[in-house]
């Protein structure tokens, strides 16, 4: 391929190299400079460009990223249009991705003009979620090279789609130990299996001890359970402890034990015949993430769940900031979590020289009367990011409600765009089963349509995305539901849920309201004018 600043007379059928906006319109880069389109650079005053031009072995941009990503397009991968040199690839339905990772660093290696970016590999991913991107750098690619790059897959993405599977629990007791724990445990692990489409058959509770413990594997073993999870009262510690030791007594064998992974690190690994026993470490009586979701992931899409596969997952491993523990981990609560995250940190250009939000609404700042809605509503807890003006926001509310209903949270970043206040936000409240995504420029959504997102999110847990409606027209708040969280925390610019809501159609849930109040927002004086109720 030829790079060059070319004169207008020889640029003809060439690729543009870099934008040009003329006085008839745009002239976008990696076009074909067309007579019409090289008169209108006449017509401007330019008398040279910057090209790129094919040789006869050179594949376009766009053709080449197809090629390649459909040789490496396996099952239930589909794959996006080919546009500026790229294709992304998407999940065709609920499941496991999974890849060779050796064969994206070698195809990465080729050339640096060919590039394939994927995610992590087995993730659970959505119907229509994009797992990976095939990115060519330059306007065109070496036939050779990607003949190469194409001649190094041997094993395609895939996603490996959910298995009906079946598990029985099994918890052991000490004296004095409180039945609300058990009780809990047992909720959060059926919502665990209930994610994956598993079915819980049977819970069994028994004294910590070998033989009761065995006795309960063979009595789960009737069932013929896919699974068979344990809860000890106390710690596995060793290969000899007395989880491990009844799996053996019961005709078991043990797979493996411990996992670089943390939460997640006391990890038992056994089988009894078809069943796969798994020794649930303590983290997992709560439904944050630990290692035991990677371990599920893999068995609810059929995937083998090796010692060598356990072993590799020490690179990413960490899920969370190592700290001292001075006493158990939190439970997680009987009912799902909901937290408000309302949003406060935008520049409010648009508003004029003062702060939307500190603007006069009802004698007092308008974002008092969203926090009032807000705390006032259904949420488990409230958290406010703010950026521009932060100290003013804070000043104007904070102390008008206890102390535990609300916190303040500032993004430095905010200038970046919407996104950056999301992730700060979410990422400070990752336990959260589900977050109400509210606008702080938004003081007309009652308390009611909030509580009317967070009831449809705990009667329909199989979707992610609550969005309000009037009329047929979405608008906000928004719920987000738990599993789009990395999503979020993969965002950047000036976006927002509709991003994931175009990622993730399938998600979506519809909640309807009989007012225009989620349609509308404070922008500008007009608005304020036209909406502050009078008084």
């Amino acid at each position: 391929m030829i790079f060059r600043d070319l004169p207008l007379e020889q640029a003809e059928g060439a690729l543009l190299a870099h934008s040009h906006k003329t006085s008839q319109g745009r002239i976008s880069k990696g076009q074909v400079l067309t007579e019409p389109l090289l008169a209108q650079l006449r017509a401007d005053g330019v008398a040279q460009v910057t090209v790129a031009k094919l040789d006869a072995d050179d594949v376009h941009e766009d053709e080449a990223a197809k090629t390649l990503a459909t040789a490496l397009q396996g099952e239930k991968i589909r794959l996006g249009t080919a546009t500026t040199g790229r294709v992304n690839l998407h999940a065709l339905n609920d499941g496991l991705f999974d890849f060779d990772p050796n064969t994206i660093n070698a195809i990465n290696r080729v050339h640096e003009s060919l590039t394939v970016a994927t995610l992590m590999p087995s993730t659970r991913v959505v119907t229509g979620q994009i797992v990976a991107t095939v990115k060519i750098i330059t306007y065109a690619v070496t036939s050779e090279r990607l003949e190469l790059a194409i001649g190094l897959v041997n094993i395609p993405l895939s996603v490996q789609p959910l298995q009906s599977s079946t598990a029985c629990l099994i918890q052991t007791t000490v004296p004095g130990m409180k039945a609300s724990i058990l009780e809990k445990t047992r909720k959060v692990t059926e919502h665990r299996l209930l994610e994956r489409q598993a079915t819980l058959l049977n819970e069994q509770r028994v004294s910590h001890s070998q033989s009761a413990v065995a006795d309960a594997l063979r009595q789960a073993q009737s069932m013929n359970p896919d699974w068979i999870l344990i809860f000890g009262a106390s710690a596995t510690s060793d290969r000899n402890d007395t989880v491990p030791a009844a799996v053996v007594q019961s005709g078991g064998a043990i797979e493996h034990f411990g996992m670089p992974v943390d939460p997640g690190n006391l990890l038992l690994l056994g089988l009894l015949d078809q069943a796969v026993i798994i020794g649930m470490p303590g983290c997992a009586r709560s439904a944050k993430k630990n290692g035991v979701d990677s371990v599920l992931d893999r068995l609810a899409c059929g995937a083998p769940v090796t010692s060598d596969w356990i072993c590799s997952l020490g690179i990413g491993g960490l899920l969370q900031e190592i700290v001292d523990r001075p006493r158990p981990r939190v439970v997680a609560n009987e009912q799902p979590k909901v937290s408000a995250l309302l949003l406060c940190a935008g520049s409010s250009n648009r508003f004029g020289v003062t702060n939307k939000l500190l603007a006069n609404w009802q004698g007092a700042p308008l974002i008092r009367q969203t926090l009032q809605n807000v705390v006032s509503s259904a949420v488990d807890s409230t958290l406010v990011v703010t950026g521009h003006e932060h100290r003013k926001i804070r000043t104007s509310s904070e102390n008008l409600f206890p102390e535990q209903a609300i916190r303040y949270l500032h993004n430095e970043a905010y200038s970046t765009g919407m996104a950056s206040s999301l992730i700060k936000g979410v990422s400070a409240l990752i336990d959260s089963d589900a977050v109400v995504v509210c606008l702080g420029d938004m003081p007309l959504v009652q308390s009611s349509t909030i509580d009317e997102l967070v009831a449809a999110f705990k009667t329909h847990p199989d979707k992610a995305l609550y969005i309000p409606t009037y009329q047929g027209k979405r608008g906000n708040p928004v719920l987000i539901a738990r599993r789009l969280f990395d999503s979020i925390l993969g965002l950047t610019g000036d976006t927002g849920a509709r991003v994931l809501a175009a990622q993730f159609p399938d998600t979506i849930m519809e909640v309807p309201i009989d007012s225009a109040q989620v349609l509308t927002d404070i922008d500008t004086q007009d608005d304020l004018q036209k909406h502050a109720p009078v008084l």
